[in-house]
């Protein structure tokens, strides 16, 4: 190689390392994919507890008017409900990192 194919080659620019908009793209994408698993997941289990809830309502009745409602209002029952429907899928699917 002589110098003048020598300098052509080093004072050419070199390409990108990344695009930035592609690599915004694509983290969009993921994040999008990965926002609707967690909701599909949160739904699902929303949906159960509520079919649950149904079923027992009955039961879960005759024992909170006899033991429980005269302790609590209605403000910390629905503190506690909203409590465990945002904790559930937390401790059953931990966030991933794919």
């Amino acid at each position: 190689m002589d110098d003048t194919t020598l300098t052509a080659l080093l004072g050419a620019e070199a390409p990108p390392a990344s695009d930035p908009r592609f690599v915004v793209a694509v983290m969009a994408r993921i994040e999008q994919r990965r926002f609707l698993r967690e909701l599909a997941i949160t739904a699902g289990l929303a949906l159960c507890a509520i079919v649950l809830a149904g079923l027992l309502a009955p039961t879960l009745e005759i024992t909170w008017h006899d033991d429980f409602a005269p302790y609590t209002s209605n403000v910390v029952i629905a503190l506690v409900l909203a409590s465990i429907t945002l904790a559930v899928p937390y401790f059953f699917f931990p966030a991933r990192n794919d």
